[in-house]
């Protein structure tokens, strides 16, 4: 797993590596805002729907980047971001019954490295970002417009809170995930699709500042912990117990894959001592994804001339 986002990561690299010297417009970036995550978790109080549809402002957390950009031309650029994030969901903030009694929660750290075209439909004119004197010409008010779009990778690791602490629940395998005759645990790096719009202003020759609304798609189900069908409480719990676990963790790994407060409650499905098995959990027919909005700075990078040769 390490292993290959290191790969990647070097991949995605290499091109401003090899061209830095090249190209002399090259921009450093920092970037604030906000995630929102759509994924099998909470979302809005009808039944779940992918993407914005299934927005729920409870969800919004924090974000932050780090990038590097360089021009080719005024249409075509070229950047890499890493995006430090968090992503929420829980099931307390939608009032649908189906997953509101179901009861489960998660939180998850990410980390995403990507590489990024944007291709701009409004280009500040040169004159406006040199302010030449006696020239009148400002342009679109100095407003730079573009669509962005390319490919990452990221890492993320989803917990849920037990007993007043926060519990990873990949290793824990809370869809039987592991067991004998059961699928491998998901992996906890996935590639991921990021496109989108961004707007900027000129501030100077060196300074731009800007909103960026992203949309991630991504190739996993599970940054969430949720995916499948239920396991059962007791079978889980059992499981865990003939596997070594002590009784404290079992009885953990059990309340964490089915907290669910409406057992009883037909919608949801057959009530089998207590505890729902091959139920419904979640959607496995939709990939997760997110969204973030994004306030920008970026700074140009200042390249010294080089001096002609002297004979």
């Amino acid at each position: 797993m390490k292993k290959t986002f290191v790969i990647l990561s070097v991949i995605f690299l290499l091109p401003f590596y090899t061209v830095a010297q090249k190209w002399k417009n090259q921009q450093i970036l920092f970037g604030a805002g906000v995630t929102n995550f759509f994924g099998d978790l909470g979302g809005g109080n009808s039944t779940g729907r992918p993407g914005p549809a299934d927005l729920n402002m409870a969800a919004t957390r924090p974000a932050l980047f780090f990038g590097y950009r360089y021009e080719f031309n005024n249409v075509f650029k070229l950047r890499s971001n890493l995006t430090w994030g968090i992503l929420s969901g829980d099931d307390k903030y939608t009032d649908e019954p189906y997953r509101n009694g179901r009861n489960l929660n998660f939180r998850s750290g990410i980390v995403e490295l990507n590489l990024l075209g944007e291709f701009y439909l409004v280009k500040n004119k040169r004159s406006n970002l040199y302010r030449l004197r006696g020239v009148n010409d400002r342009g679109f008010y100095g407003i730079e417009a573009y669509l962005f779009g390319g490919i990452g990778v990221m890492y993320f690791n989803p917990k849920a809170k037990y007993d007043g602490k926060w519990v990873a629940l990949q290793p824990i395998g809370t869809e039987g995930q592991g067991l004998e005759g059961e699928d491998d645990k998901y992996n906890r790096v996935t590639v991921t699709m990021p496109y989108g719009i961004g707007f900027q202003k000129v501030l100077s020759r060196f300074f731009t500042v800007g909103i960026e609304a992203s949309m991630r798609m991504t190739f996993t189900d599970y940054i969430d912990d949720v995916s499948g069908t239920y396991y059962g409480r007791d079978n889980l719990m059992n499981a865990k117990l003939a596997a070594g676990a002590s009784m404290a963790e079992a009885e953990r790994a059990a309340h964490l894959s089915d907290p669910n407060i409406f057992h009883k409650t037909p919608e949801i499905g057959t009530s089998r001592n207590n505890q729902l098995v091959g139920e419904k959990r979640g959607d496995p027919s939709n990939n997760d994804a997110f969204f973030t909005v994004m306030l920008t700075v970026s700074k140009k990078i200042q390249t010294k001339r080089r001096s002609r040769a002297k004979f």
